[in-house]
């Protein structure tokens, strides 16, 4: 359930085995970071448009969820140690085929119903799911390091076994959108014993580090700004000639650089210098041993 929506639902009260209302919210501000990941990330992998929008989260029986699902669905059923117990990411069978078709330079635009993915299908889609659960998983690595794992593949509900019937599961709905496909729903789900131990977790850490969400929110974002690639370029200092000269040169051609013996090299990130460096070697490879550093 969206933390602004307004829904009256009958809660027996007796029963232990449900989240409270402000974890719901915190599982919810989780999952609203994964599926911006998630977006980018199969945008990425199937260099075509796709989009995963939250929906909603909500608490059912396995026994109910695993009516609903019918046999529409293809189960991918993965563990994040150290979390105890194990969840599914159930995307639609014609989705699955569409990422397979894309991932072979089709145009996803195929009419899959009625078919199966097939073993060398499921080939195809385990690394490209994996990368998503990489990014639930980093979602929720505010709580501590996860180590994701994808472990199976399922067309039969009934072969999935996550939870008992009548246990709890928190259930985290998304809108996904392949390509130009019809919107379709996607469905994350987890047993109440490993969301649980989720928000027991984020809880203890918070307490510990007098940390509030907003602050751990920030502290993840200068963490992942840390991972961005850069172009890191060891320059030669520039030198003049003529078109004349240009047009005389034949392989094996010598240009002189103009760079004085002890000159060092400038460092340079994105155009900005940041460093002095000599030319050295590294076995029997050339490298760079950065001298000074430039600061602004």
């Amino acid at each position: 359930m969206t933390p602004s929506a307004r829904e009256v639902r009958t809660h027996d009260f007796r029963r232990t085995d449900l989240l409270e209302r402000q974890d719901l919210q915190t599982l919810y501000g989780l999952s609203e970071e994964f599926a911006r990941a998630a977006t980018q990330r199969l945008t990425g992998i199937l260099h075509r448009s796709c989009t995963f929008e939250l929906g909603t989260l909500d608490q059912v029986l396995w026994r109910d969820l695993a009516e609903e699902f019918a046999d529409q669905m293809h189960f991918f059923t993965f563990s994040m140690a150290p979390l105890v117990g194990r969840g599914i990411f159930a995307i639609p069978k014609d989705e699955v085929l569409a990422f397979v078709d894309i991932r072979l330079a089709g145009s996803g635009d195929d009419d899959f119903t009625g078919r199966t993915p097939s073993e060398i299908d499921k080939a195809f889609l385990s690394p490209i799911v994996s990368e998503l659960i990489v990014e639930f998983a980093k979602a929720m690595t505010r709580i501590q390091t996860i180590v994701p794992l994808l472990e199976g593949q399922d067309d039969n509900v009934e072969l999935v076994s996550i939870a008992a019937p009548l246990e709890t599961c928190v259930v985290i709905r998304l809108a996904l959108s392949t390509a130009n496909r019809p919107v379709r729903e996607a469905v994350l789900c987890l047993p109440y014993s490993m969301a649980r131990l989720m928000i027991d977790l984020l809880q203890a850490r918070s307490v510990s580090s007098g940390e509030d969400y907003e602050d751990t929110f920030s502290l993840d974002t200068h963490l992942r700004l840390r991972e961005v690639p850069l172009e890191v370029v060891f320059q030669f200092p520039s030198f003049i000639t003529t078109p004349a000269q240009l047009m005389t040169l034949r392989v094996g051609d010598s240009l002189g650089l103009g760079h004085p013996k002890g000159r060092p090299l400038e460092v340079r990130v994105e155009g900005l210098l940041v460093a002095l460096a000599d030319i050295c070697s590294s076995g029997v490879r050339k490298a760079c041993e950065i001298k000074e550093e430039i600061t602004r």
